[in-house]
């Protein structure tokens, strides 16, 4: 009884990470800077994910990574974050992150999955 217990835990923990892996790759990050704030202290982001593959995937299981990018191609702040919602196949998701930096010295932003 005890090796069926531990046979199912390991299982479980196994299709669960399954599923955290099939989240980050059905999903397409794209982040775009959010014009309707104006604050001395950052930048508010948004970020959107297109679900690509053919069945639902739970996107709080995917966290990504914010960058406010400026000369040089140099990272002058970051914030990391997740979705909430379930997406369905083929839909799409979207939040919004604040990014603590100097606003006027951002010339873009980028995201990526962790």
């Amino acid at each position: 009884m005890r090796r069926l217990i531990a046979v199912v835990i390991l299982f479980l923990g196994l299709a669960r990470g399954a599923s955290a892996a099939s989240a980050k790759e059905c999903m397409d990050l794209s982040a775009s800077r959010d014009q309707d704030v104006d604050s001395p202290s950052g930048i508010r982001v948004t970020v959107s994910a297109r679900n690509r593959c053919q069945e639902s995937v739970d996107s709080g299981r995917l966290w990504f990574k914010v960058k406010a990018i400026g000369n040089g191609d140099a990272a002058m702040g970051s914030q990391r974050g997740h979705f909430g919602p379930t997406v369905p196949r083929q839909g799409q998701v979207e939040t919004k992150v604040f990014v603590v930096c100097e606003p006027g010295k951002v010339r873009s932003v980028s995201v990526e999955a962790e």
